[in-house]
């Protein structure tokens, strides 16, 4: 889904075993992105059948559910070869999570504890194609010995404005903020993204995300 796609046009998929929680959450989200659609499960096994039978734009998941873990819902997308953007919920955040969240290609990660609206914050980044990590847990350098094959290509392929643009990406900055830090478009900032993607021959902002760790540009 592009950074600019109307919410409104979007598929979401929420699951969480706590009911509670979770018609709290689907009527936050349905009041603040009016999605397309928002389907709301109690079970992880009911929510993966529903995500591979039609894949949303958007899993918003628990990580610990009673009858699976939520990372699996995720490793089973990826075999399939979706590209759902997963933004995930925990109640007990671990220092090592975020890492091997972003090794999954999730590129939200939010402590239930907090207030309700960094969920929002979390979804509004994700969807605008950045990366959310709750402050209670920041996220570690991942180990690079257990990651997939990254481009060989270094930083130097990159022009300066580039470099300027991907080390603001990696951080965590959506296309909005990275302008206005800059002092360019939303616009602009979305064609260097995608630029910089096809030249280092890349698909996502966790691998993306990886290349600049391990080429100074974190």
């Amino acid at each position: 889904m592009p950074p600019s796609a109307p919410t409104s046009a979007l598929k979401f998929v929420l699951v969480d075993d706590t009911a509670t929680f979770r018609e709290l959450l689907k009527e936050a989200l349905q009041r603040r992105f009016q999605p397309h659609s928002l389907l709301d499960f109690g079970k992880g096994a009911d929510a993966l059948a529903s995500c591979l039978r039609e894949p949303p734009d958007l899993l918003i998941a628990d990580l610990y559910l009673r009858d699976m873990d939520g990372r699996d819902i995720v490793r089973k997308l990826r075999e399939r070869g979706h590209a759902t953007k997963v933004v995930m919920l925990t109640a007990h955040p671990e220092a090592q999570l975020p890492a091997e969240l972003v090794a999954l290609g999730v590129a939200g990660f939010v402590d239930k504890n907090s207030p309700l609206d960094q969920i929002d914050r979390a979804v509004q980044c994700v969807l605008e194609g950045g990366m959310f990590f709750s402050a209670t847990v920041p996220p570690p350098v991942p180990s690079m010995d257990s990651e997939p094959t990254l481009p060989r290509v270094g930083a130097d392929a990159l022009s300066e404005r580039e470099r300027e643009v991907i080390r603001l990406v990696a951080r965590g900055l959506v296309s909005k903020e990275v302008g206005s830090q800059l002092g360019l478009s939303t616009r602009t900032v979305e064609k260097h993204r995608a630029r910089i993607l096809a030249k280092l021959g890349l698909h996502d902002v966790p691998t993306l995300v990886r290349w600049c760790l391990r080429n100074g540009l974190g």
